[in-house]
């Protein structure tokens, strides 16, 4: 971010390199994402706002940023291509646009507005306060986010609980407050008798306005966290996040006393398959392998590829035994062995009907706080008894300090 100045750019690179040379010495704030840009606008007055176009939501994000910034001066540039998208918005919400190149006269105006002076109030006296506009603009890290941040304020604004629902089960009488369109749209109803002050009206309009391009950010932050936690062979989560989220479970689990089992497993013989048969025939073992642990695991367990061929499964429950000799392990132990043995049927494509009931897996359970209170510690004790599996013959698992479960080779 380029910062500074009262002037204000939303532009992708190549656009914003051309202004900053155009502008010369105007101090500019410029950003490359519309979710910095609304960011900004809910932060502080701009007396002039630059937004590049075209952009899919352009025409949303124009009127957001007007009800943001009712006094500003709001101009868009565009390529002549972009104009069509662009002229309908003149007047209403646009001030002016502008075609790149900018001539002399366009930057001239732009530095003009750029020196205006600064209010003390980033929306219109009937908009919303900037807090809250800011912290809807925050929430957009996940639909959900969204989705819950509203329910909070807009209950709050008008008095009494409003709740998602779909559109075919509005009930009867209620007046929706907002729409959201997309794939499985929703609308939000009150619950009650809501109190429509122009405070509540103001800001249910601008989150009408900004609710698309919101949502457009919401699912794509999400998509690229997704993307960051996530193995991209398998699908499984990658160890950052399995060592990230155990920590966070296991400081749970202390305080909270619930049950939690680490295993930790590989392939036996994994190497010789992918000498064999190629690393083709290698990827698609562990791909398979990765969506078979997940079948019979539950939602909460965590599932992650931590090395080559070694795989880590926390299975945690928030709920406390049920009684003081609930065995947690075992129960671990039941769900791994079912996996085991899945594997050492399991039909591998790549290795030909003749390998089939050949490759086998091993694995070794430590379970908190007995088999260590940190993820180190615990998956120190579960590769101990991973190594134990190993060396009584493989195709097994073994708890640490208890019982173990092997089969057929």
């Amino acid at each position: 971010m380029t910062a500074g100045g009262n002037l204000l750019v939303l532009a992708d690179e190549p656009v914003r390199e051309r202004l900053r040379r155009g502008l010369g010495d105007t101090p500019h704030t410029a950003v490359g994402d519309p979710y910095e840009a609304m960011l900004e606008m809910g932060r502080r007055s701009w007396p002039a706002v630059v937004l590049a176009g075209p952009r899919p939501e352009f025409d949303a994000l124009c009127r957001a940023a007007r009800r943001l910034l009712a006094e500003a001066r709001l101009y868009a540039v565009c390529p002549p291509a972009g104009e069509p998208q662009v002229r309908p918005l003149l007047g209403a919400p646009l001030d002016d646009y502008f075609i790149e190149p900018l001539e002399a006269g366009d930057l001239a105006e732009l530095r003009r507005a750029a020196g205006a002076p600064v209010g003390q109030q980033g929306a219109s006296g009937a908009a919303a306060p900037a807090r809250q506009l800011a912290e809807l603009i925050e929430a957009a890290q996940g639909l959900e986010e969204v989705d819950n941040h509203l329910v909070r304020v807009v209950a709050a604004l008008v008095g009494c609980p409003v709740a998602w629902v779909p559109p075919d089960r509005v009930p009867a009488g209620a007046q929706p407050l907002l729409l959201a369109a997309g794939k499985t749209p929703r609308v939000l109803v009150p619950l009650g008798v809501p109190c429509r002050s122009p405070t509540a009206e103001a800001y249910l309009g601008f989150a009408q306005e900004c609710l698309p391009s919101l949502l457009t950010v919401a699912r794509r932050t999400q998509g690229l966290h997704l993307l960051s936690i996530t193995d991209h062979l398998t699908g499984a989560f990658n160890r950052r996040y399995f060592y990230e989220t155990t920590e966070q479970i296991l400081v749970r689990a202390q305080k909270e006393n619930f049950r939690v089992t680490l295993l930790l497993y590989d392939i036996d013989d994994f190497k010789r398959y992918n000498d064999t048969y190629g690393h083709a025939a290698g990827d698609e073992i562990l791909r398979d392998t990765a969506a078979m642990m997940k079948q019979i695991t539950r939602a909460q367990d965590i599932v992650a590829r931590i090395g080559g061929d070694e795989f880590a499964v926390l299975f945690w429950d928030a709920d406390k035994p049920r009684s003081p000799n609930s065995r947690p392990p075992e129960t671990a132990l039941a769900l791994a062995d079912r996996f085991r043995k899945a594997v050492h049927k399991h039909a591998f494509r790549s290795l030909g009907p003749e390998a089939r009931g050949t490759l086998t897996i091993s694995g070794g359970l430590a379970s908190y706080p007995l088999g260590g209170t940190c993820v180190r510690e615990l998956l120190a004790h579960a590769d101990a008894a991973l190594r134990q599996a190993k060396s009584s013959g493989k195709n097994a698992i073994r708890i640490v300090g208890g019982a173990d479960s092997s089969g057929e080779r």
